[in-house]
């Protein structure tokens, strides 16, 4: 999972049994301009020919930063499919960079650190990004570093500004960046939001992963209360509002009731496992499901995506992102 957002909020909620939603064109008359992701595995584009009406950019993931902090790791091959497809139905494709490390299954701050304090290696990622970027054909780099702190400050907006000066006109930088509910808190994760305004093109706010199966209790992903909790304060900080795009979770979490590791699935899956024990939370406007065997189920799906559109319209700001298109329902 490309987000760990660990901070804790329960908000509970009136459970309503409704009928199942099976998919969803969520999208489809939204004016609001929506990016995809996508994981760069064999076959992904498939799911850009699905959404292409309802998108306007495919963020490609990705590229990740070697331990060092002083280089990248190879582009995917399957990525350029992905590419590919999106560039024949007139879509826009980033390429993510994040420090993710396999090693420990998340984000490094420690990997963020090697690159951000040396200007040696700050130099050379941004050289070999620009270089990806063109060899590849994308339109743009979205930079997902995350689990920073205050120390990170500088460092992530002097690489967000030799990117900018780096990259060719016309191509573009966005941002993805942790929630938090305050606006001390953005300061607190690294985001001199300010100083990033001036080169980057588009915040991506993750509003998802609220409660997770290896980090909370069992609860929603994305639930309204915090995500609006986490966008008014998000502006708050000094985030423009025509550079927002609110991220939205498609996908589900489990919390087995035996108390072993939970997992991500599919909507489709978590759909199918949970059956007649589902409900909609009209509160959090996602889905839950407790099944025979204590196992918890929480998902957001095209429904809560309709939802997002609207909070997002209400507030003004820029569009969507919707995290992770090979297990959503279908938005276009």
């Amino acid at each position: 999972m490309r987000v760990m957002n660990r901070t804790i909020v329960v908000v509970t909620g009136a459970l309503v049994a409704l009928p199942l939603i099976t998919t969803g064109a969520a999208s489809a008359a939204s004016p609001l301009p929506v990016e995809g992701y996508l994981m760069a595995n064999d076959g992904a584009q498939q799911f850009v020919v699905r959404d292409a009406q309802a998108l306007a950019l495919v963020g490609v993931d990705g590229v990740n930063l070697n331990s060092k902090g002083s280089a990248l790791t190879a582009v995917p091959s399957s990525a350029a499919p992905i590419v590919s497809a999106a560039h024949a139905r007139g879509l826009k494709a980033e390429l993510l960079v994040g420090n993710y490390d396999e090693s420990i299954g998340d984000f490094s701050p420690g990997i963020a650190t090697k690159l951000l304090s040396s200007s040696k290696n700050r130099s050379a990622v941004v050289s070999s990004l620009v270089s990806k970027v063109s060899s590849g054909g994308y339109d743009g780099v979205q930079v997902d570093l995350e689990s920073l702190n205050s120390s990170h400050t500088a460092g992530l907006t002097t690489f967000i500004s030799s990117l900018r000066s780096a990259l060719p006109a016309g191509k573009s930088i966005s941002m993805a960046l942790m929630a938090s509910d305050t606006a001390n808190g953005y300061k607190a994760g690294g985001y001199d939001v300010t100083a990033l305004s001036g080169s980057v093109n588009r915040f991506v706010l993750m509003a998802y992963d609220q409660h997770g199966p290896t980090w909370t209790e069992a609860g929603p992903i994305g639930g309204t209360p915090w995500v609006k909790s986490v966008l008014s304060a998000f502006i708050a900080a000094g985030a423009p509002k025509s550079k927002i795009d609110l991220g939205v979770a498609e996908y589900a979490y489990t919390w087995p009731g035996n108390g072993s590791d939970g997992e991500q699935l599919s909507v489709a899956d978590a759909r199918s496992r949970a059956g007649s024990a589902a409900r909609y939370d009209a509160t959090q406007q996602e889905w839950t499901a407790k099944l025979s065997d204590g196992t918890v189920i929480w998902w957001s799906d095209a429904r809560t995506l309709t939802a997002r559109e609207s909070l997002a319209a209400q507030q003004g700001v820029h569009g969507l992102a919707v995290w992770e298109l090979s297990l959503s329902d279908p938005i276009s």
